[in-house]
């Protein structure tokens, strides 16, 4: 049931793909591999959210940071002397792969996810979803005032677009995999389970804040793949891209 599932989500993914490719390159490509990072984000989003029942306002600063460190680490370094002259020498000059660079970023995405999640996990209801809130202006006023690494407020350019239509297909089949394995696997069953009466799950023995805790860092990392994605898709962002709207 699962890989039926997984097919007959990704088959219209492939479908419009390939229909963009054909009959409407240029912008109509443009917008389908727009939409292929929007289903990781929102996957990502939905495997929190959607599992535990609490919204989250907080995985939109994943997508920030981990477009952020992928396009630190892709720059060009001629670039980069003109974009970001005083970036600390450990940062300057690397100049790597997108893919490579990606990996990290994911890396730190985790990272921060982790501790930020510690606490996070044991809140419920709207003080959680408030929570989260909070998370993403901190991300937000310190992108804006890092201006050594981020530029500030102004946009950041130069990031290399490494992602096209054939590149954001693959990421987005694999964040529909692992959606829907997760939602279908017994920490996603327990997750739900506490999304509908976390009492009842609580005295039964699930371990509600273990859960809440794995989806918020799973989450976390597709929306941070996300982000890395649109950064090096649009080649040119600013913090304002990954704030409310």
């Amino acid at each position: 049931e699962t890989v039926v599932g997984i097919l007959v989500t990704s088959l219209p993914l492939l479908a419009a793909a390939a229909i963009a490719s054909l009959f409407f390159p240029g912008s109509g490509e443009r917008l389908v591999t727009l939409y292929m990072i929007n289903v990781i984000a929102v996957l990502g989003i939905g495997i929190y959210a959607g599992n535990s029942g609490i919204v989250s306002f907080g995985h939109v600063g994943f997508m920030a940071i981990g477009a952020y460190a992928s396009g630190l680490l892709t720059l060009n370094p001629i670039i980069q002397k003109t974009a970001l002259p005083h970036l600390p020498e450990w940062l300057a000059g690397i100049g790597m792969p997108f893919v490579p660079a990606l990996a990290i970023a994911l890396v730190v995405v985790a990272l921060v996810a982790v501790l930020i999640g510690i606490p996070v996990a044991r809140l419920g209801g709207s003080s959680a979803s408030i929570a989260t809130l909070g998370f993403l202006v901190i991300v937000h006023v310190v992108l804006v005032a890092s201006t050594d690494f981020t530029r500030g407020s102004q946009t950041s350019f130069g990031i290399p677009r490494a992602v096209n239509l054939w590149v954001a297909v693959p990421f987005a089949i694999a964040a529909v995999v692992v959606a829907r394995l997760y939602r279908d696997s017994s920490a996603g069953l327990k997750l739900r389970a506490s999304r509908e009466d976390e009492i009842a799950s609580t005295a039964v023995g699930v371990n509600v804040k273990l859960h809440r805790f794995f989806a918020w860092v799973l989450g976390a990392v597709l929306a941070g793949a996300a982000g890395a994605l649109l950064a090096h898709f649009l080649g040119a962002f600013s913090p304002k891209d990954f704030y409310f709207n």
